[in-house]
């Protein structure tokens, strides 16, 4: 955030200086010097502006991305001290994604000590009732406090390991019967594997580790269930003594924590596709800005034509961004890149198609072609005249539905030729643009309207 601030503070700086530098610039063009010096410190002072007005968006995309990387590393932190079993501190950072997760693990941390909680209680009714009800140890009020509990509970005996009891929980998550098996060596008929594929050794498991002595063995594995599914699930042990501290029994609680996984996975997704998100939209501007400052003749009209182009940009994104920037509809990007503050040009535009969903990364390059296409109407083609119209058509062209075709038709404009060099809309529709959506622009200017056909893989 230091970084923001000194950025902002800078900008308007360097802005004021080359003002100042311009205006004496202009004060000075009236003294007796040649026009080739003039035309160079204007020159100069342009290059400088339009410098700062980069620097400017810029330096907000980068307070945007500082605030993204802060709250995901504070995400990062609460999950290590949960995994300590220490108390969180998280404080909502604004970032709506990162604070939902941040709120999932809160609330999944409190089920967590709560379970745990019932399973001190379970301990201590294990060492009270031990023998009493017939061989197994258990009688009818600790049956009832198993079975209430909210997650999977298995107890052996020791030393052998046979499983006495598991509850109502446990059948729930591994969607069975719970597996009454003979002893350690036979555990080998829960099926698990570890995060990285192996499967579960017999030993491995948290119940054989709390017989032999370990006093909190965890595990988290993905669990087998009856229907043939898998399931991540967390198994926390602990071993049962008697009054003299020996061994002679285990308890497991095995918890399916499945939505957490993915709530994790989820967060690692959004942090790579946010990078990659950032990166094309700062690639993308930067390449905005090139082209405009290299076809400006002034900056009125860089100004003009780089900020028109980042205010389609930024209703684009804003689209994606509430689309969680999956997939887009066609006639919502051709509303949002089409936009005019003019009620009587919005009647003029006439739009029609497939019901498409477009990926979001074809979604903005199109979308800003589009914009293209309707800033050339707007200065030379059938917007720039009381009576032109616009017609624009999209379809699918194959089975599969991966391609794309868009049709823009102009008329009732002015008469049309073609011109004797490409503009930067153009350059930047055929340059940049179809790389990012994977096809092609054809533009043909037609006397009685310019006609564009862009072709895109969705």
């Amino acid at each position: 955030m230091a970084k923001g601030l000194h950025s902002r503070t800078i900008v308007p700086a360097l802005m004021l200086v080359v003002g100042t530098a311009a205006v004496k610039a202009a004060a000075t063009s009236t003294l007796p010097q040649t026009s080739e010096t003039t035309f160079w410190m204007v020159a100069a002072a342009i290059l400088a502006v339009s410098l700062c007005v980069t620097i400017v968006a810029l330096t907000r995309l980068n307070t945007l991305r500082l605030k993204t990387t802060a709250a995901t590393h504070g995400l990062a932190r609460m999950a290590q001290c949960l995994k300590a079993g220490e108390p969180s501190d998280w404080i909502a950072t604004g970032v709506a994604d990162v604070d939902d997760i941040a709120r999932t693990l809160e609330e999944f941390e409190q089920r967590l000590r709560r379970k745990r909680t019932l399973l001190t209680r379970l301990n201590a009714e294990l060492i009270r009732g031990a023998g009493v009800g017939g061989s197994t140890g258990f009688n009818n009020q600790l049956r009832a406090i198993i079975d209430a509990l909210p997650v999977g509970v298995l107890i052996a005996e020791a030393p052998n390991g046979r499983i006495l009891e598991g509850n109502t929980a446990l059948e729930t998550i591994r969607r069975g019967p719970v597996i009454y098996s003979e002893g350690v060596e036979a555990y080998r008929g829960w099926t698990a594997v570890h995060d990285n594929g192996e499967p579960v050794l017999q030993d491995e498991y948290p119940l054989a580790r709390a017989l032999a002595g370990e006093e909190r063995p965890v595990l988290e594995c993905r669990l087998q269930r009856g229907d043939g599914t898998w399931s991540w699930v967390n198994i926390t042990g602990a071993p049962i003594r008697d009054e003299e501290g020996e061994i002679m029994a285990a308890i497991v609680a095995v918890t399916d924590i499945n939505e957490l996984r993915s709530a994790e996975e989820h967060r690692r997704m959004m942090n790579l596709e946010l990078h990659h998100r950032v990166n094309n939209s700062l690639a993308m501007i930067q390449g905005i800005a090139n082209i405009t400052a290299r076809t400006a003749t002034d900056f009125a009209c860089f100004r003009n034509s780089f900020s028109d182009r980042i205010q389609c940009l930024s209703r684009i994104s804003t689209l994606l961004v509430k689309k969680s920037w999956a997939q887009t509809p066609m006639k919502e990007l051709a509303t949002a890149a089409l936009a005019s503050d003019t009620a009587s040009l919005r009647d003029r535009i006439e739009t029609s198609g497939d019901d498409v969903e477009l990926r979001s990364e074809v979604a903005l390059a199109l979308g800003m072609a589009l914009h293209e296409l309707l800033s050339n109407a707007e200065r030379h083609g059938a917007l720039s005249t009381e009576n032109g119209k616009v017609f624009l058509e999209w379809r699918v062209t194959d089975s599969e539905g991966h391609h794309l075709q868009i049709d823009w038709r102009e008329r009732g404009g002015p008469p049309v030729a073609g011109p004797q060099r490409a503009g930067v809309g153009q350059y930047l529709m055929k340059s940049v643009l179809t790389r990012q959506f994977g096809g092609d622009i054809d533009i043909a200017f037609e006397p009685e309207g310019v006609r564009a056909t862009i072709t895109a893989e969705i």
